[in-house]
């Protein structure tokens, strides 16, 4: 798969040699790590025969590793997740996330745990044929089940918001980017802090999207922070509804 081109490792005969006598590299241990918690959540996992990726039973393939970066906190490391099948969505899904903790190892872990926490039970979810009608809507005469992750909230809150805040703010601003696919996603985050910083972040297929930049930075706008600051982050699978899927081609 032409993503995973940057994965790839020139297995020479060299390199093999090499291989047996080296350590594994932190991207390596990563990965092991990440096969490990697939696992023990009872799915089947293979390391891809040509790079450096998992394979989940037999379809779904999970490429990561650890993104460079000089400025962070040394407590504090940036992992790069690449979820992708096949058919649905080979480009892949792409996410950033934070790993804390005062080991190599630790910070892995918590890396790992965000993104098995809200990126891959949603993109699972998108799977099944199971939703909710409170959150469905019809774009074109087309049925789309949207499937949310957790919100995920950060900072001091008195009242916690709806689990459906963030997707409400954009609901009827996304229906107009829908693709034609099988499947659509998007990941929303903002926050804010004491002083009234705000950012505010809206990916759609991968792509930055500004209307839903500023449809979720203008609600921050309204919040009252307690403490350093608040954060609101949630992932969202848009599945289009198999009785609307095209007829197969005699």
């Amino acid at each position: 798969m032409g993503l995973f081109n940057f994965f790839k490792r020139k297995q020479t005969e060299r390199n093999q040699k090499n291989n047996a006598i080296q350590p594994i590299s932190d991207n390596e241990f990563l990965v092991q790590i990440l096969k490990a918690r697939l696992i023990e959540l009872g799915y089947e996992v293979e390391l891809h025969p040509q790079y450096l990726a998992l394979i989940i039973n037999s379809e779904l393939e999970i490429a990561t590793a650890i993104v460079d970066n000089p400025g962070a906190h040394p407590y504090v490391m940036e992992v790069m997740f690449l979820t992708a099948h096949p058919v649905y969505f080979p480009k892949g899904v792409i996410e950033n996330l934070a790993g804390i903790g005062e080991s190599l190892g630790e910070k892995m872990e918590a890396a790992v745990d965000n993104y098995l926490t809200a990126i891959f039970p949603t993109v699972m979810d998108g799977f099944t044929d199971t939703h909710d009608p409170e959150f469905d809507f019809y774009k074109n005469e087309i049925l789309w089940h949207p499937k949310l992750s957790d919100l995920e909230v950060q900072g001091q809150r008195e009242n916690l918001p709806p689990g459906d805040h963030l997707f409400n703010l954009i609901k009827e601003k996304v229906k107009p980017l829908l693709t034609d696919n099988k499947f659509n996603w998007l990941k929303i985050y903002v926050s804010k802090s004491a002083e009234g910083t705000i950012i505010g972040e809206c990916v759609f297929n991968n792509q930055l999207w500004p209307e839903g930049t500023e449809a979720v930075i203008a609600d921050a706008e309204l919040w009252e922070v307690k403490g350093d600051f608040m954060a609101l982050k949630q992932f969202v699978m848009f599945r289009r509804c198999d009785k609307y899927d095209p007829l197969p081609l005699v």
